[in-house]
């Protein structure tokens, strides 16, 4: 996700580099809308006060040059930092964070904060998101890229014309928690819009700031990041442990996925893996690069013995039956290459299969999905426990192939009255079918996991 710069344990707020050594300085910007900044040095050919040097140079060091910054097209540059599944240890998607060479010693954070000040930030905010969307094309096959923005810019003309007719397939946009988003105005029927055009939207240090279960509520992200300051020392910390699970909880019942940013002890990723947090993110799993890293095998080793450590009980894939998908009134599916395992060509392929009606195997069911194959309802077509009759129901509950059997039974329970036995949909990292769970063997394998 572009972002403003993340925080190590035990350093100042926003105040280490993830790259290189160099430091960085804290202050606030101020300035005129349009100029560099209204205080400053004095003009060329005014006599400067005793001691106005230093105080020029400590004014310089502590305040960027934001029209060097804009005259300079190839600013920001972006490094990318993986965002690791925890439960396989394998590399999920990426997070670009945004660089400025210009200013090596200016945190992205203050120059961001600085054409904010001066009327810029849409101009800058429109530069980082379509060098994410030029990076997106290059992403390794099964990752996603997340870019984080601020929410008040998105319907910025500058912004908006990078976005409003691009392909946002495999492109997380986060919103940014420094802006009230309740002060954002149509910002639920901007998150529709970007949706629409095949991006996850996510929410931004869930914990802190601005972003609390009221935004969570509003949004619906498909992404939640749990704040950093949750996850130092959350091995040894009973507060931080219930508040992760409480946004783990959250969040699941929202159908989103939770990112713990910030991991960089292994003590710290012993207990989110074992609290289930899904994907996780931070020095210990990898630092920024310019390219595509790959895990560490030593820590990718870890993360599954940590996994297999944590879920005694069997996977829901284990209990995952075939299904057929179909793209009811949505039209035709769009076949997205990078999705070389799409359930709809394995459909297609199926088409002359010889399997009858009568056929034990046959799917009982049917995943409608919408043109970007994202589940929308179910047709159940009835059958042994469940009735005669076919209906269509609402998709109300999605699970990864790896979450434990408990887990989602926990999840499936605390449903509506109506919808609590209605199957499971299993889904890939990026929200596309691969099968259903029929609450029937989910509560099966239940009895035989007590006995």
């Amino acid at each position: 996700m572009i972002t403003r710069q993340r925080t190590p344990a035990g350093s100042p707020p926003r105040g280490r580099s993830d790259v290189g050594d160099a430091a960085e300085t804290s202050g606030e910007v101020t300035g005129a809308r349009h100029g560099v900044a209204s205080a400053g040095p004095p003009a060329s050919g005014v006599e400067s006060p005793p001691g106005f040097a230093g105080k020029r140079d400590a004014y310089e060091a502590d305040h960027p040059d934001l029209a060097r910054v804009l005259a300079e097209p190839a600013e920001p540059v972006l490094f990318f930092q993986p965002i690791v599944d925890l439960q396989r240890g394998v590399i999920a998607g990426y997070e670009a964070l945004a660089r400025f060479h210009t200013h090596p010693t200016h945190s992205p954070d203050r120059i961001f904060a600085a054409a904010d000040r001066l009327g810029h930030a849409a101009e800058l905010e429109a530069r980082v998101l379509a060098a994410a969307l030029a990076a997106r094309d290059r992403l390794p096959d099964r990752c996603f890229l997340a870019v984080n923005v601020l929410p008040h810019l998105l319907g910025e003309p500058e912004v908006a014309e990078v976005w409003r007719n691009a392909d946002l397939r495999r492109l997380v946009l986060e919103l940014n928690e420094a802006v009230d988003l309740d002060a954002t105005s149509g910002l639920t029927a901007t998150a529709s819009a970007l949706r629409n055009r095949g991006a996850f939207v996510a929410m931004d240090d869930v914990g802190s700031g601005y972003a609390g279960l009221r935004q969570l509520a509003r949004i619906r992200p498909d992404f939640v990041k749990l704040d950093r300051s949750l996850v130092v020392n959350v091995d040894d910390d009973q507060v931080k442990i219930a508040l992760t699970e409480l946004v783990g909880n959250f969040a699941s019942r929202l159908n989103g996925w939770v990112i713990a940013e910030g991991i960089e002890r292994g003590d710290e990723l012993a207990m989110l893996v074992a609290l289930g947090v899904p994907l996780g993110q931070g020095f210990l799993l990898g630092r920024p690069s310019e390219g595509w890293q790959q895990l560490d095998p030593g820590v990718a080793r870890r993360i599954r013995q940590l996994s297999e450590r944590s879920n005694r009980a069997a996977s829901i894939e284990s209990l995952m039956e075939q299904v057929t998908v179909s793209v009811g009134d949505s039209g035709s599916c769009a076949m997205s290459p990078d999705c070389p395992s799409c359930p709809m060509r394995a459909t297609t392929n199926r088409a002359d299969s010889t399997a009858g009606p009568d056929d034990e195997q046959a799917p009982r069911a049917t995943i409608i999905v919408s043109n970007r194959c994202r589940p929308v309802a179910l047709h159940l077509s009835g059958g042994p426990g469940g009735g005669t009759e076919p209906r269509r129901v609402p998709t109300t509950l999605f699970a990864r192939p790896e979450e434990p059997v408990t887990e989602v039974a926990r999840r499936a329970m605390t449903r509506a009255r109506a919808s609590r036995f209605d199957p499971v949909i299993i889904v890939t990292e990026m929200g596309r079918p691969l099968g259903l769970v029929q609450m029937e063997r989910l509560m099966l394998r239940l009895a035989e996991m007590s006995t």
